[in-house]
Order: structure tokens, then sequence, then C-alpha cells
């Protein structure tokens, strides 16, 4: 496991932000992110050149901040695109990914991991309060 920090400012002024990496092994990578401002593309790639693992990604959790407001565009359309060719095996959003974006990662065929919408969340599109994501096969 590792934890890396990206200096950078985010919405409210916040200052920087952490991604965590994982190797599972015989699995491949395992990033989480709490809401990824630096974008879900460059943390995978930073994860995939940095750690042992990286040729492979096997999971992603977290806000991805594809779509937080609800808007959409080509660009924000060309991230998901970009997502399928990575081979994902679970794709565990939140929150700041949008709805919009989980809508069209389903529609493209990514592994999202679905949600509950208990505990006051809003929809059972991606994870939210008092949801789990297992990646099971461990030992």
């Amino acid at each position: 496991m590792a934890i890396s920090y990206f200096p950078m400012e985010t919405l409210g002024k916040v200052q920087g932000e952490n991604a965590l990496y994982f190797n599972v092994a015989h699995k491949g990578l395992t990033m989480m992110t709490g809401c990824g401002h630096g974008g879900v593309l460059d943390l995978l790639e930073y994860g995939r050149s940095r750690f042992l693992g990286g040729e492979r990604i096997y999971a992603v959790y977290g806000g991805l901040h594809i779509s937080p407001f609800g808007g959409w565009d080509e660009q924000q359309d060309a991230v998901i695109r970009e997502l399928c060719n990575y081979d994902i095996q679970h794709l565990g959003c939140n929150h700041c990914t949008g709805e919009k974006a989980v809508r069209r990662m389903i529609e493209l065929g990514l592994p999202v991991v679905r949600g509950s919408a208990r505990h006051g969340s809003k929809t059972d599109l991606y994870l939210g309060n008092g949801d789990v994501l297992n990646l099971g096969g461990f030992s």
C-alpha cells in the first residue's frame, strides 16, 4: 500500500489531495481516492507508472469528480470512454463522480458496483452511505 500526496488547490481553497494505491496480489493495482480533483485518468496513470501491480488496474474506488455538478460535455464523455481501456474489474464510484457519469459508465459496460440508496444516499447508481465495496477473494 502507498499513499500519494498531490499538491493542488481544490474547491473551497482546500490544499492538496491524497490517493491510496494497493497492489492486490495476483489481481493488480487498486486505487482509492476521496474526491479525485486531480482527474481519474491522471491518478490511474500515476499509479500505473509508479507502483508494483500497475500493469493491471483491478479496482477503483472513490469520488471520480467527472460530473459532480450534473453538467455533461464531450470531454467528460471522453474520460469515461478512456476508462473502458483500463480493464477495471470493480468500479466503486461515489458522490462527486456524478449521476450522468455513472449512467454513461453503465451504458458502456463498465463494472460499476451499485449502491443501496439507504442512510440518506440519493441514488442506488453508485456506492453511498453504509455501502461496502467488497473485492472478495483475498487470502
